[in-house]
């Protein structure tokens, strides 16, 4: 023994290491490139103009006074900028988020404001802890659980809702309440008490924002309509007509502190914010997945769940409410050319200066103008294309986004959030379930290339054997389903084979129930007189098939490399002669066995040249 003590970490240098680790803008703001700056610059002003008038109104949605939309916009960026990945991503008020944390809170609240405000603030803050856990647990992947087609139609569900939510303030009526068609029965009854300013506003407020976007999204139209709302109401006292306004803003923030609710009321938020998780997670981490590929650079979806946490535990704080990535502020700065999250930063200092200073500017603002700038917001959530692409790629997608959509419009949000969720998992279980077995032949010319003989009408069976291949991976979900596949193709085959080889490379283990379903398949096989061949067996499979003694009954020797090798090696021992298949024979140098090991990191050896005339073609799958 050397008598050398083991090296020892310094804590500065283990506290240096989990910083570069966790807080990203420790290692990308000292390297930031000057050249970057005009451009966040630009961003940064751009994304604030757009921002604040969008945060006033999700503030609406949530639920809460206008100057937390501010206040979470404020502190969500920061939070972010500092503990995020993505260069692109703006994580700030969302109407999907703002929409969720409402129903989640009204009925909890009772009617009582300060209390909705506060369990307000505990569901974003029980939302940032879920996901910052999720974050340090490494759980990442769970941003892979709410498929697409799902995301697509609840969202496009959630849209329509926020939409026919918004129209009273638009036409002057009270607001609405219940699901949507009770909304809509509600709606019609209130048209005939329509304020015809309050309409002016509203509509003149929405078309100016839609042909403002479509000049330029440079241009940030919900500002421009939020100034000549309030230039409006008060060069011409339209209060005085019946045109609601936002009324007194509070200025200043508010000191950060744990929001006091009610302890019975923290099950019903905590099943809330589980969901609320979900959907955070599949927007956002999707959403900085794209920007990356786009950009080129790479993110770390275990630390965006973290920061996206950040962001809402500052928020609940703070007294915000539930925030995730903005996907129209996203693409609003990365049009304006931003190029980091200094831009974040850059924003978040404006809305804090607009929070502390400009407040009071707000008291005129039309409660008309807000819901046009909701309504064109949210309609960009509504995709069209999107739906289409599904229609015409893979009609099962679309009928997964139909029924989410249909989920959220005849139920509640919170109802239509958890159908979704587990729609996608029952999704994911029904695809895995139903693994394709093909049963494969040789492509002609070619002694080991193997095809799926219903994709390739000219792959010939090799006599007196049954190929197949699963193409997902054996599970108790799905295993009786491939032995019922693997029977019928043998049964199928005239006349009876002696041999069945299974290709499992795409199986990396076995449960209990698909190695007892092997046990059972071998066993029916050689109640027929048909032996049983394994190929490209994993060796966490291989340990299985040992430890329940299926291995011995299958015997080593049957258990192959590749699938070349097992029916070489049946071919040697079963001629084409001894068979009645009437399949055509193999050509030349095909009926030369292969080595027929069991070994699991025994490379084949070299092939020998009748093995390698004529090439392979580029794939023998599909």
């Amino acid at each position: 023994m050397s008598g050398k003590p083991p090296p020892t970490i310094e804590p500065s240098e283990a506290l240096a290491s989990l910083v570069a680790r966790y807080v990203p803008i420790s290692r990308w703001l000292p390297a930031y490139p000057r050249e970057w700056l005009r451009h966040d610059l630009v961003a940064a002003v751009t994304s604030w103009g757009v921002m604040v008038p969008v945060a006033l109104a999700y503030a609406g949605l949530a639920g809460v006074p206008p100057e937390l939309g501010l206040v979470t916009a404020f502190v969500a960026l920061a939070a972010y900028a500092v503990f995020g990945t993505s260069r692109h991503l703006k994580v700030t008020v969302s109407s999907t988020m703002a929409i969720m944390s409402a129903s989640v809170v009204a009925d909890a609240a009772g009617g009582d404001p300060e209390l909705y405000v506060a369990l307000t603030a505990a569901l974003a803050l029980i939302v940032g802890v879920m996901l910052v856990a999720a974050g340090l647990a490494r759980l990442g992947f769970i941003s892979d659980f709410l498929t697409k087609s799902v995301v697509t139609g609840f969202i496009f569900g959630l849209a329509i809702t926020i939409i026919v939510g918004q129209i009273p303030k638009i036409l002057g009526v009270p607001g609405l309440s219940g699901s949507l068609p009770q909304q809509v029965v509600q709606l019609l009854g209130e048209l005939p008490d329509t304020n015809p300013y309050t309409l002016a506003v509203g509509l003149a407020a929405l078309v100016l924002i839609l042909v403002l976007r479509r000049i330029s999204r440079r241009i940030p139209g919900p500002l421009v309509a939020l100034v000549l709302g309030i230039v409006a109401v008060t060069a011409w006292d339209l209060e005085s007509y019946g045109v609601s306004v936002v009324g007194e803003v509070a200025t200043g923030v508010p000191l950060p502190s744990i929001p006091e609710v009610p302890l019975a009321s923290l099950p019903f938020l905590a099943l809330g914010a589980a969901g609320m998780v979900f959907l955070a997670v599949g927007e956002s981490v999707g959403a900085g997945r794209a920007y990356a590929t786009k950009h080129r650079y790479e993110i770390d979806p275990d630390q965006e769940m973290l920061a996206l946490g950040a962001a809402n535990v500052s928020a609940g704080l703070f007294g915000g409410f539930s925030m995730d990535a903005s996907l129209s502020q996203t693409a609003t700065a990365e049009t304006a050319g931003a190029r980091s999250q200094l831009a974040s930063l850059v924003t978040s200092g404006l809305i804090l200066a607009t929070l502390v200073l400009l407040a009071p500017l707000f008291r005129n603002l039309p409660n008309a103008v807000l819901g046009a700038i909701v309504i064109a917001a949210v309609l960009g959530l509504m995709d069209v294309g999107e739906m289409r692409r599904y229609w015409a790629w893979r009609r099962t997608d679309f009928v997964i986004a139909i029924a989410a959509m249909v989920g959220v419009l005849l139920t509640t949000v919170l109802a239509g959030m958890v159908m979704a969720v587990l729609l996608s998992v029952l999704f994911v279980l029904y695809r895995a379930s139903r693994p394709y077995v093909a049963a494969l032949g040789r492509m002609p010319g070619y002694r080991a290339t193997f095809a799926d003989v219903s994709r390739h009408p000219d792959a010939e069976p090799v006599p007196g054997l049954v190929i197949v291949r699963l193409d997902a991976p054996l599970y108790f979900f799905n295993a009786n389903v491939a032995r019922t596949q693997i029977l019928e193709l043998v049964a199928a085959r005239q006349p009876a084979p002696h041999g069945v080889l299974i290709d499992l490379a795409a199986t990396a283990d076995l449960d209990v129930t698909s190695a007892d379903m092997l046990a059972e398949l071998v066993s029916d096989l050689q109640a027929r007189d048909v032996e049983v061949l394994l190929a490209q067996v994993k060796g966490a499979v291989r340990d299985r098939l040992r430890k329940m003694g299926l291995m011995a009954e299958i015997g080593e020797e049957r258990v192959y490399l590749s699938v070349g090798a097992g029916v070489s090696d049946f071919l040697r021992r079963w001629p084409p002669d001894s068979t009645a298949d009437g399949a055509a024979a193999p050509t030349a140098g095909d009926d030369r066995p292969e080595p027929p090991t069991a070994g699991e990191a025994v490379a084949a050896p070299a092939p020998a040249a009748a093995d390698v005339a004529p090439p392979e073609p580029p794939t023998a799958a599909s």
